[in-house]
């Protein structure tokens, strides 16, 4: 969509079930989107054709995120784990993550792509070193499940 007059720029077709989740670059150049079909697409938001799928995700793919730059995405699709991938390669992913003990029910990255912070039922999120897929630390305190993140852009704060 335009968000300056709201007309319909295109529409991204190629999923063989429900989008439940996209992302876009920095610049707007790259779309992301994860479907129940168990796939992630990569889209140029130019033309609104598929640069490429990422499969490889043994369920469903709840959610997506993707660096400002497009060169790394992440995909929740299991209830405890997420991938990361090199969109640019997306043969295979990079590595799979796990660490919550409940369902994840978001994912960010840092605008430069090193941190991830993952958030989930089990009431905590978890910041990631993408680098090596550590655990840089568990955020813990919350009395609910955690719904949402957000990373600064810098990667210095966290919301939960």
């Amino acid at each position: 969509w335009n968000t300056s007059d709201g007309t319909l720029i295109c529409t991204l077709r190629g999923h063989d079930d429900c989008v439940n989740g996209c992302a876009l670059s920095a610049d707007g150049r790259l779309a992301l989107s994860a479907s129940l079909d168990k796939t992630c697409i990569l889209w140029n938001t130019s033309d609104g054709k598929p640069i490429r799928t990422l499969k490889g995700h043994e369920h469903w793919v709840f959610g997506c995120a993707l660096s400002a730059d497009g060169k790394l995405a992440l995909s929740i699709y299991d209830e405890h784990a997420y991938i990361i991938w090199n969109t640019f390669e997306g043969k295979q992913p990079i590595r799979k993550l796990n660490g919550h003990n409940n369902s994840v029910t978001d994912c960010v990255l840092s605008a430069d792509g090193k941190l991830a912070l993952s958030a989930s039922r089990d009431k905590t999120c978890i910041l990631w070193n993408t680098c090596d897929g550590t655990t840089i630390h568990t955020l813990r305190g919350h009395t609910h499940f955690v719904t949402g993140c957000a990373l600064s852009a810098d990667g210095r704060l966290a919301l939960s």
